[in-house]
Formats: structure tokens, sequence, C-alpha cells
């Protein structure tokens, strides 16, 4: 013991201690891969709770609204088109059922924002459907003016031919879509649709959709009933008697009286869009319903 204790003090203070392992550098990360904007999982936009009756942003909000009143607007050409055949007698022409069902796939863009969310690739939906039907509306326009067709005075629509203002929506749609896509804030952030974001637009964007979809159906039965088959004239012709009308008699304070008349048609579509606006209602009620007793209850909503 006393050799080991004399060896021990013969040993320089701090001799005894283990030299340091250098330290190993840490590995360098590996980049973070990018994604979609819009999409869920984006680096975009921060998204409020998808449960939330709150819009992701303000932007997202206003294109809502927006998509909506681009299905309204189609809704609006159609019920006009179809008042003036109806009302007058004219079947569609084979040009025309071709712009009709061009509008009608152009709104599959503003369906699919609305329900799963706003995404950029929704809009080339839109955009193929308009250049299609807006060739279909020159090839008609082509052909009264090249006097290949006839002009019927029945397909004048507030001074110019119904194939002219198809021809302008479609022009129309190409350019607000052109517009939307540039308005980035519109889709950069995360959204997860009116399905499961009970928004204040919902209502009207279910009411719309239904509205649109008994025009699908109408127009299934109107070809074979007016057309009497499948294939429609190229160039249709109508009765020239007008369809019934709803006339209302108003008197002013002078007791002068007058009169206002509303194609019959016209309003039993109107009666459509009002069906289907309460139809929108309560399932957006039912829905949120739903939502709320999934939420108190803690378990998940059936399906």
């Amino acid at each position: 013991m006393g050799l080991l204790s004399s060896i021990t003090a013969e040993i320089p203070a701090g001799a005894m201690q283990m030299p340091k392992m250098p330290t190993m550098p840490k590995p360098p990360q590996a980049p973070k891969t990018p994604q979609l904007p819009g999409m869920p999982g984006s680096s975009g936009q921060a998204a409020s709770d998808p449960d939330s009756s709150l819009e992701p942003t303000a932007a997202v909000g206003v294109a809502r609204w927006l998509n909506i009143a681009s299905i309204l607007l189609v809704i609006t050409v159609i019920t006009i088109a179809v008042a003036q055949q109806v009302g007058y007698g004219m079947p569609p022409s084979e040009l025309g059922i071709l712009q009709r069902a061009c509008l009608f796939a152009a709104c599959v863009a503003p369906i699919l924002n609305l329900l799963r969310g706003m995404r950029p690739q929704h809009y080339a939906f839109a955009i193929f459907a308009a250049i299609v039907g807006g060739f279909a509306a020159v090839r008609e326009f082509i052909g009264h003016v090249s006097s290949q067709m006839a002009l019927d005075p029945n397909e004048i629509v507030f001074g110019r031919p119904l194939f002219e203002w198809a021809l302008v929506v479609c022009v129309l749609i190409v350019f607000l879509v052109g517009v939307v896509l540039i308005w980035t804030k519109s889709w950069m952030a995360l959204d997860y649709g009116l399905i499961e974001h009970y928004g204040p637009s919902r209502t009207w964007a279910f009411a719309s959709i239904i509205w649109l979809m008994s025009y699908v159906v109408f127009t299934i039965i109107q070809v074979p009933v007016q057309c009497g088959g499948w294939a429609c004239p190229v160039d249709p012709t109508s009765s020239g008697s007008p369809g019934w009308q709803f006339t209302f008699a108003i008197t002013n304070d002078q007791g002068a009286d007058a009169s206002v008349s509303i194609p019959g048609f016209v309003t039993v579509m109107i009666g459509i869009g009002l069906i289907s606006l309460i139809i929108g209602a309560v399932m957006n009620h039912r829905m949120v319903s739903q939502k709320d007793g999934t939420a108190s209850t803690g378990t998940p909503a059936s399906t």
C-alpha cells in the first residue's frame, strides 16, 4: 500500500484523465420536398379548422361566391334558351345541344371547387368545355352568315341570336378562369371544400348544384320529346305560337292599368330554383346538426 501511495503521489494532477473523443459532425438534413399549393399538407397559407364556419382566407370566401355565381350564370342562359324553345314550340338544334352540354361541362370546375376545395387543376374542365362550346357557336354563326341556315325570329333574345349569347358566355368563361388563375390567393390556401367546411355559402352552393342537375335531367328528357329521337335537327323552326303565360294586372294611384306577362315556363324553372334553395338549406342544416352532434358525443359520424 505504501508503494502504491508513493506512485500515485508522483503522478501530476490531471494526468489520469482520459482524453475526450472528438464529436462526430451532424449529418446534413435532407431538403424538404416542395408540395403543391392548395393541396392537403401544403406549405402555403394556413387554413382554418375544417369544421369551422369561418373561411380559410378572405380570398377563398370570395372565390366560393364567384364559383356559385358562375353556375347561376349558366343556369340563367339555359333558362332563357329553354324558355324560348318550349314557349315557341321549337326543338333544339344539334349544335345548340352541344353548346348546352359544354356549358354543363364547364360547371364541373366550380362544382369541384365548392365540394372538394379550390384547386387550379379544376379549371381545366371549364377551359376545355368553353373551347368546344365556342367552336360550336362559331360554326352555327358561320352557317347563318353563309345562308346555310335560316335564323328563326324566336331564336333572338335581347336583339341577338341564342348562339351568339352562347359564344359570349364561352369567351367569358375562359377570360374569368384566366383571371382566377392569376389571383393565386384564391387557391393557394389549404381548403377542404364545403363538405367538411360549413361556410355561409354552402346552402347556395348546394342549391345551385341541384338546380343545374335538374336542368341536365330536363335536357335528357327534352331531346327525345322535342326532337323525336336522339338526333336533333340541324336548322329547327318554331311553330310561332307563344306558350302559356302568367299575366299580372297592376293599377297605379291615377287608376291606369298595366299588365306584366311572365312566360309560364320561366316561372316553372324559377320555381325549380326556389325548391333547390329549400333543399340546399335543409341539407346544410342536417349536416351542421350531424357535425354538432358528433362533436358533443365524441363518436364518429355514420356514413
